[in-house]
């Protein structure tokens, strides 16, 4: 079972939303965008090397950022416990 850090799910999904953000602007800044994903990636070599899981967390990640019903990281972390993988607080 493979181990994720909470805070880096956090990172993840932050990052994500403020990519959201710059490429919904009417002249979004390819600079910006580029350097975050670079930060996505950067967080993700401390994850897991495997690009195909990584592929499957930052889906799982995008995928549960938006649930209006509940405003916490449970619906990140139970979908990717259904995944197999164990979140870890620390």
């Amino acid at each position: 079972m493979m181990k994720i850090r909470l805070k880096d799910i956090a990172k993840i999904q932050r990052l994500e939303m403020e990519i959201f953000e710059e490429e919904d602007q009417d002249f979004p800044d390819n600079r910006v965008i580029r350097n975050k994903e670079r930060a996505i990636f950067n967080t993700f070599n401390k994850i897991t090397m495997d690009w195909d899981k990584r592929a499957e967390i930052r889906d799982c990640i995008y995928k549960n950022m938006w649930n209006t019903e509940d405003l916490s990281y449970k619906p990140i972390c139970d979908g990717l416990r259904a995944l197999g993988y164990e979140v870890i607080y620390e």
